[in-house]
């Protein structure tokens, strides 16, 4: 009996434990899931956090460092901003650690607060520099913002690739506010906005401003939520709904000459979030600019989407046109998705020289993207633009080329040279001199090579434009879990005829 009772006890005792054990692993993963929040789906798509700060410490507990890092000092950040950039910690003048410009406000918030002092201001710009990266995901942040002249707050990210220089290496604002009032009127009290920043789009960026529904304020008690949804070749910027994006980028929208530079594991980027003052867009300043309240973060996160399953893209029929016409120079392409599973972008590609391709739909937020929201089928149209091929010429011949001119003034020289001659015997070394080098004249376009516009040898080789030919067109497709232009989610090839 004694010995069954003590069996019995130490299996009881392993069963308190085991229970135990559980308990504490489920209160770990559910304190785990309260400090990064799991997003609601979005359609067909699920979205997990692996990242976020929640900004719940106590009332002046230090910023999480392994997240956040400060820049400092007052060199302007190339936007001629006025404020000095202080560390919490910082005691150097104008910095004062006994009333930081970022702090935890203990109700659950990241206070970023400009501060007058003296003849100057203060403010903060935290930043996951060499922290945390991101290529990809949800990256949003529930922010409540003052609006006053000389003040310029930002939510943003900035490429971070080793060697390449501003804009070269990609900027993308989320969240940027400035007065209506400033030198640049901005979106103001009201409003937002989003912009992306590339090589040739530079300081003036490609963007769209957006204001508030229902009579919004930025300093709305609780703030908004600014976002984007970043997929390879695509950024969708939207205020408190992910399902209804206010204003889309795509790598098609680009300039002549361009590069996307958001799309490659190579470039990660950073995030940043500042109150800038003055500068380019937040100027001027008045005699009450760094008295409002702070900025308040209430979180930032990145989700990242489940896999959407790749649509299914119909083979678009051949295309057969001659070089540089408009017209006849364009093909359906017709798709299935998954419903509820958002926008799809695309990337065209030809193997035909001096040519290029488009994809376009008739999605009313952006024409190089099409939407499975609210549908499992979709449409675009892909174009093909070829340039009209001239045929080369070989040296000498045709009457517009070189050779022919260089010829006939040749000829001309010759023709008065012996006229001069049959007037005047005695000058006749002198003519057989001349005439020599009007030979030479004439005969020099024999010696040289093709004049034609797009290269090629002699007997009428070479030419300018999409030569007649065979080639191919591919169209790629990239999905909202697409992550590297290199690897698109689902792609076609078709025939392109020159004829």
């Amino acid at each position: 009996m004694n010995s069954q009772r003590s069996a019995s006890f130490r299996l009881s005792h392993r069963l308190r434990l085991f229970f135990l054990l559980g308990a504490f692993l489920l209160a770990a993963a559910s304190v785990s899931s309260a400090q990064c929040p799991t997003p609601p789906p979005t359609g067909s798509v699920t979205w997990t956090t692996p990242w976020c700060d929640e900004f719940n410490g106590v009332a002046g507990s230090p910023i999480d460092a392994t997240k956040w890092t400060f820049d400092t000092g007052n060199s302007g950040f190339g936007n001629n901003e006025l404020e000095t950039y202080c560390d919490p910690s910082s005691n150097t003048a104008p910095c004062n650690s006994a009333t930081p410009n970022a702090y935890i406000d203990g109700v659950g918030h990241l206070a970023i607060k400009v501060l007058t002092v003296g003849s100057t201001w203060t403010s903060a710009r935290l930043k996951t520099q060499g922290l945390m990266t991101f290529n990809a995901g949800r990256i949003e942040a529930s922010i409540q913002i003052p609006s006053h002249a000389g003040l310029w707050p930002a939510f943003w990210n900035l490429g971070s690739q080793s060697g390449v220089s501003w804009p070269t290496v990609g900027e993308s604002d989320i969240l940027e506010n400035w007065p209506t009032t400033s030198n640049i009127p901005g979106p103001g009290a009201t409003g937002n906005r989003s912009t992306i920043h590339t090589t040739v789009t530079a300081g003036s960026g490609m963007g769209k401003s957006l204001t508030l529904p229902g009579g919004g304020r930025v300093d709305d008690p609780g703030g908004h939520v600014y976002g984007q949804i970043w997929s390879a070749n695509m950024i969708q910027y939207y205020v408190d709904d992910p399902t209804q994006p206010f204003f889309v980028a795509t790598a098609s929208d680009l300039p002549a000459g361009d590069t996307w530079p958001f799309s490659s594991p190579a470039n990660p980027f950073f995030l940043i979030m500042n109150m800038a003052v003055g500068g380019t867009l937040g100027a001027p300043t008045d005699s009450a600019t760094g008295s409002q309240a702070p900025m308040l973060v209430d979180y930032v996160r990145q989700y990242v989407p489940s896999a959407v399953p790749a649509p299914v893209l119909t083979q678009p029929a051949a295309i057969s046109v001659k070089s540089g016409a408009t017209s006849g120079n364009t093909s359906a392409l017709n798709m299935t998705g998954t419903l509820g599973s958002g926008r799809t972008t695309f990337s065209c590609t030809t193997t035909a020289p001096k040519s290029s391709c488009v994809v376009t739909s008739s999605d009313a937020v952006n024409g190089h993207t099409v939407d499975f929201t609210s549908s499992a089928s979709a449409s675009a149209t892909v174009t093909a633009t070829t340039t009209t091929y001239v045929k080369g010429y070989a040296a000498g011949a045709g009457f517009g080329s070189a050779g022919t001119w260089g010829g006939l003034a040749g000829g001309i020289v010759m023709l008065w040279l012996l006229s001069r001659v049959a007037r005047n015997a005695r000058k006749l070394k002198m003519g057989i001199g001349l005439v020599s080098i009007a030979l030479v004249i004439f005969m020099l376009p024999a010696c040289g090579g093709s004049y034609g516009g797009g290269g090629g040898g002699g007997g009428g080789g070479g030419g300018s434009g999409t030569p007649p030919g065979s080639y191919t067109i591919t169209v790629n497709a990239f999905t909202i879990s697409s992550t590297d232009a290199a690897a698109p989610a689902a792609s076609t090839t078709f025939p392109l005829t020159v004829n």
